[in-house]
């Protein structure tokens, strides 16, 4: 099978982790889907990734679909096929920081065409996406303590995914909330290879 994906995407980062941890073999295709490559048009017409071709052609797309393949398809026995309440909490949680951070970038690339230019943030809808990744950290703060060093599933990977796609794109920002649970938890599992080997860039 193939992931095509970007550097970047959050979106695709799950996925990718996903597949990781469920012990797939896969390709992966590294693209800029704001060029509209020709594979990516020809397989998703919504342009965008991540976008998961199978062996027999089938064509998967969104994030969370993935991520589901992937548990399904780990092997029996895997910590992606038991996933408790807390866990589903922790996934949307975060979940919902990722997507306020992915709305402001692109926000900021439909009024300035520039993804570091802030001219958008002082939108009122920005503001509620910054309320919402302020708000997101500290509730996901609060539930650090669920958070697995053994085992990276749904609720680890998102988690991480959030924290780091947040402090790639707003680097060294001064609303970012103190979350040192969150921050301790992830600097202890920087090892683990669904996040080494996905971290964006």
């Amino acid at each position: 099978m193939k992931l095509m994906k970007s550097a970047t995407s959050p979106y695709a980062r799950l996925a990718h982790a996903m597949l990781i941890e469920a012990g797939e073999a896969f390709d992966l295709d590294i693209l800029n889907p704001w060029a509209d490559p020709e594979q990516l048009v020809a397989a998703n017409p919504a342009r965008r990734v991540p976008t998961l071709i199978l062996d027999d052609g089938t064509v998967m797309t969104e994030a969370m679909l993935i991520a589901d393949y992937a548990a399904k398809r780990a092997p029996e026995g895997s910590h992606l096929k038991a996933i408790s309440p807390v866990q589903y909490e922790i996934a949307g949680r975060a979940w919902g920081i990722t997507e306020a951070a992915v709305h402001v970038i692109i926000g900021r690339k439909i009024v300035s065409d520039d993804l570091a230019a802030t001219e958008y943030d002082s939108h009122p809808v920005a503001r509620r996406r910054y309320a919402s990744m302020m708000n997101g950290l500290t509730q996901l703060e609060s539930l650090a303590g669920d958070l697995s060093d053994r085992h990276m599933g749904i609720a680890e990977i998102s988690a991480a995914n959030a924290l780091d796609y947040v402090d790639f794109r707003f680097p060294k920002a001064d609303w970012r909330p103190d979350i040192p649970a969150l921050d301790a938890w992830r600097a202890r599992n920087a090892h683990h290879p669904s996040l080494a080997e996905t971290v964006p860039s």
